[in-house]
């Protein structure tokens, strides 16, 4: 099985995040790297279903995480057994494949149980009890399938639990045989006669030896069964006794795991049961999973785009492997264990350095990679006129537009439309988190969230709500400060709301609190990563030297 690679963004991916994932990944593939899937973080926003749909592009795939999970490492195709299935079969499966255990399934697929060699072993125990010997649940097919045997006789009568062994004179015999019985017998008509008449469900001759008209007579009138096998008495009675069901000694109480289980939970129960089988959510059986597979077992590949924070990262990149990293941020916590592919440059996009990579393998770029990068351009430097703009960034955007047919400012306006359609509907914490990010300096976290739009008073007359919502969340995650930035793209300008850090926030800017105390409105502030996160080691600074005054 091939092991994908995930080009992926940040958490909660926006449009540079989105377009860069699918363009890298189309490089890649185009490269010969075939495993290389574009990947995003959370609900897709408007605008970059927008964008998805005017390039008739499918949207990247939806992951929540990178831990490993069952999925990636549990066998498919896995050996089972049926709960009807007679166990000499069932046995015959575990010794054939060399396996210590396998699930029990229905006709639905339905995991009903699982058996192990030790199952085996106590079903042979458990016959020596005197309370339980020569007494089986019998069935019919299973009897015939095991001894390999011909039915000569068809019976009527019905199966009961009884088995005996007509080892002895015909009126001795008769005294054992109760109604519904199965006997194991020979040649000897007297026996096979009495048998019937005592009330025999079945009679199996072993041997291969002849039957008697007069007893063949006998079983039609009577409706008795008779097969005849060519096992001798000792092996046909082993035989009989491993004809029951799979389902009468299979465990019906057992451990499982579902495929998007992450292996970090599920391996403390390998490490004390060996195997277990995986479970969808109806409880069919989807794989099996053993000591041996998580010995074998590989982290998923992993390359980020538009971001290198831990703190940004989607969850599990510790336990991934991690390919490379291509970003225009600023570089923070990066750790790995081995060298790999690292391209962070000064630029207002991600999409720019990724266009560069093209020409770099002389690979052409195609119309609906121009269409999502441009607009993933355009967002992020705000059609142009951020601050983080520069001018590889707009021969970037002429040579995109160009591609896909799209006039910048019309393409862009567009954009920021859909991006507002629905903001000031949203709930405030889905708003606030929209685009957010989280930054560490030295022992401080902070919060930064943006929204650009053309129509900040919509979202501003929410200020006291999303304020409010603001603190719970510095409370949840202690933040020592939560910026969300309510940028005008049209007046180039942001209403910074505060929470935490009040104080140290305005002094950093150099402007005065408003009314209220929580907030500031900023000339020309608009860029998240040019203008606020340089500023938060000056912010934790004030902060640490404001706590050692108190």
């Amino acid at each position: 099985m091939t092991r994908p690679i995930y080009v992926i963004g940040h958490k909660n991916s926006d449009m540079d995040s989105v377009a860069s994932a699918y363009a890298y990944a189309h490089l890649l593939q185009e490269l010969g790297e075939e495993e290389a899937i574009p990947a995003r973080h959370g609900e897709l926003k408007p605008e970059i279903k927008f964008v998805l749909d005017r390039f008739n592009v499918e949207p990247p795939e939806a992951i929540e995480d990178v831990y490993l999970q069952v999925r990636d490492v549990m066998r498919r195709g896995i050996i089972s057994a049926y709960v009807e299935q007679p166990l000499f079969e069932s046995g015959q499966l575990l010794q054939e494949h060399n396996l210590g255990s396998m699930p029990v399934i229905d006709a639905e697929n339905h995991v009903k149980g699982t058996i192990a060699h030790d199952d085996l072993a106590k079903l042979f125990f458990n016959d020596l009890d005197p309370k339980s010997v020569n007494r089986i649940p019998l069935k019919r097919d299973n009897l015939v399938s095991v001894l390999k045997g011909r039915i000569l006789v068809e019976g009527r009568r019905t199966l009961g639990n009884r088995i005996l062994v007509g080892a002895m004179e015909a009126e001795t015999m008769a005294d054992y045989v109760e109604p519904g019985s199965l006997v194991l017998i020979g040649d000897r008509e007297d026996a096979q006669l009495a048998a019937i008449e005592r009330g025999a469900a079945a009679l199996v001759i072993t041997g291969d030896l002849l039957v008697s008209e007069r007893t063949l007579n006998s079983a039609r009138h009577n409706g008795v069964m008779v097969i005849s096998t060519a096992h001798h008495t000792f092996t046909a009675i082993r035989l009989i006794n491993l004809s029951i069901e799979t389902q009468e000694i299979m465990n019906r109480e057992f451990p499982f795991c579902h495929p998007d289980d992450h292996m970090s939970d599920v391996q403390p129960l390998l490490a004390r049961l060996r195997s277990i089988p995986v479970v969808d959510d109806d409880g069919k059986l989807a794989g099996y999973i053993s000591r041996t597979d998580l010995i074998k077992a590989h982290p998923k590949r992993v390359i980020q785009v538009d971001h290198n924070e831990q703190s940004q990262a989607i969850d599990g990149i510790d336990e991934a492997e991690l390919l490379g990293i291509i970003d225009h941020h600023r570089i923070a916590d990066v750790h790995t264990s081995k060298p790999i592919m690292f391209r962070a440059e000064p630029v207002g996009c991600t999409g720019t350095i990724i266009a560069e990579l093209y020409h770099e393998a002389d690979i052409a770029i195609p119309r609906p990679v121009a269409g999502l990068l441009l607009a993933g351009l355009l967002y992020d430097t705000l059609i142009l006129r951020s601050p983080t703009c520069t001018a590889r960034d707009e021969r970037a955007a002429v040579e995109f537009a160009a591609i896909a047919g799209e006039n910048l400012e019309e393409y862009g306006q567009a954009i920021f439309t859909e991006a507002a359609r629905d903001l000031a509907e949203k709930p405030s914490e889905q708003l606030l988190t929209l685009d957010f990010k989280e930054f560490t300096v030295r022992d401080y976290k902070f919060a930064v969230g943006t929204v650009e739009t053309a129509s900040p008073a919509l979202i501003e007359a929410r200020k006291d709500e999303l304020l409010e919502t603001m603190g719970r969340i510095v409370h949840e995650r202690s933040y020592a400060s939560f910026l969300f930035m309510i940028v005008d793209i049209i007046n180039m300008r942001c209403h910074l709301l505060i929470c935490g850090g009040e104080k140290a926030v305005a002094e950093a800017f150099g402007n005065p609190l408003e009314e209220g105390g929580h907030s500031i409105t900023v000339e020309g502030l608009v860029s998240r990563k040019k203008q606020v996160v340089p500023l938060l080691t000056r912010i934790e600074a004030t902060l640490v030297e404001t706590s050692s005054i108190h």
